[in-house]
């Protein structure tokens, strides 16, 4: 039987690439496709900005807005600037990549470097290695930042088309560059983000008018509410005025004839009290018919030391072993009533002085520390002590008329001191600063320069 053998044959099949197939590492996705997915990333930022709009705040939604635009356009550095309103100046308020020294402190000039020539244009930039070949940029617009390789400009724009800002992006060397169709999709994401910046604002505009005309209401109300109060309390004091006056004059003869020390000693508390409460009458007509303040021009530095000085005896007989000056102007020239000034300023003394006194404070460092210094428009004076400070529930209402937590009290001292700086273009504000103690803050404009100054 022939022995029949097989031979078994491998057959090889070529097969052709197609034109333009690239053969790739299994584990690294294709160019195609890696842009496809760098594409999905871009509009999953523009998508994820506009979802987040409406529930945070500005600060928070010009950060979200920085970082996606990074995210979505591979840089390594961005930044947003807004316009600040009503100027030409164009704030960096937010960055990503950038030194905090940096994104603190840039400001330009609309038409300034390319950010603001973006702002002026309107007009969205691409640059590359060499800049100085963009058409709208000139040589001063060029920053120096030799790493950048490549960077995209492009304005934010409101609901009226104007700027509100301009956000950037940039990459460093060796990175590739940015190319058109990038420069399309940032153009994109800007206008979104441009969109949620201007809902963002007018939110924020719409809160703070209604904060405004609430405020307005209850100062109305106040107003109201004060003129009523201070009608009454004028009809009491003018009531109690005239008879106070006959039983203090009745107290000070028998005064005079009296030779019995306890009758004596009766008298003298009559007279006390008679005293108290014709304080309390004058207080109540002044708050209820304040006098215009007659406002001339004074060195605040003057009235703060005359007042000091005045009232240094009295201060030390209620306690304060010290009182610290410290006045880092020698000028500061107020248009005030300079007698009204100062009972006001003596008002303040002398609560921080009673404050101390009030929870024991015979130490030998009690003091009160009244600091003077410049603002840009204002002058502030500061009035300090080291007592036990205003409890928490107590600020709220220190500038209540009739509101007072001394036993013996009128509640009119600080009611009166508020409308005194008030009348007077100033504001008076307390708090309680970190070293312990209340701190009372005086703040009055500069006085007007005449065209003879």
């Amino acid at each position: 039987m022939a022995e029949i053998v097989k031979r078994q044959t491998t057959v090889r099949v070529k097969t052709r690439r197609p034109v333009g197939m690239v053969a790739t590492h299994p584990l690294q996705p294709s160019p195609a496709v890696a842009e496809l997915e760098r594409r999905e990333r871009q509009l999953a930022a523009l998508y994820e900005l506009w979802r987040s709009a409406a529930h945070t705040d500005l600060e928070r939604l010009l950060k979200n807005v920085t970082e996606r635009a990074v995210a979505a356009l591979d840089a390594h550095t961005g930044s947003v600037f807004l316009r600040e309103r009503g100027t030409d100046l164009l704030h960096m308020v937010s960055s990503v990549g950038l030194p905090n020294d940096v994104s603190d402190s840039v400001t330009l000039l609309v038409g300034e470097r390319i950010a603001g020539r973006v702002a002026e244009t309107r007009q969205p930039i691409l640059v590359n290695r060499d800049p100085h070949t963009h058409p709208l940029l000139a040589e001063g617009d060029i920053a120096k930042r030799p790493e950048v390789e490549s960077a995209l400009c492009a304005p934010l724009l409101g609901v009226t088309n104007e700027a509100l800002g301009v956000l950037c992006v940039s990459r460093h060397a060796p990175a590739t560059q940015y190319t058109e169709s990038d420069l399309r999709v940032f153009s994109l994401f800007a206008a979104q983000a441009g969109a949620v910046i201007a809902q963002r604002q007018t939110i924020d505009d719409l809160t703070q008018a209604a904060k405004d005309q609430a405020k307005l209401e209850r100062e109305m109300e106040r107003s109201r509410a004060l003129a009523a109060m201070g009608q009454f309390a004028a009809t009491i004091a003018h009531e109690l005025r005239n008879p106070l006056g006959s039983i203090k004059g009745a107290a000070q003869f028998l005064l005079q004839d009296s030779k019995d020390e306890t009758v004596r000693d009766f008298l003298n508390i009559v007279v006390e009290e008679v005293n108290g409460l014709g304080k309390l009458t004058t207080d109540l007509l002044e708050f209820a018919r304040p006098t215009p303040p007659a406002l001339y021009e004074h060195n605040l530095v003057d009235i703060v030391r005359s007042e000091v000085s005045f009232l240094r005896e009295e201060l030390a007989r209620l306690g304060c072993s010290q009182v610290q000056e410290f006045y880092k102007i020698d000028e500061a020239p107020v248009q005030v009533d300079a007698a009204q000034l100062g009972r006001a300023l003596r008002n303040l003394l002398i609560n921080a002085a009673q404050a101390m006194a009030s929870v024991g404070n015979t130490r030998i460092d009690s003091r009160i520390t009244l600091t003077l210094e410049a603002r840009e428009a204002s002058w502030l004076l500061r009035v300090e002590d080291n007592g036990p400070g205003l409890p928490s529930d107590v600020i709220e209402h220190l500038w209540e008329p009739f509101f007072t937590t001394k036993a013996r009290g009128t509640g009119l001292g600080l009611a009166q001191v508020r409308k005194t700086i008030e009348a007077q273009g100033g504001t008076v504000r307390a708090e309680n600063h970190a070293a312990g103690g209340a701190c009372f803050e005086i703040c009055l404009p500069h006085a007007q320069k005449t065209e003879d100054q």
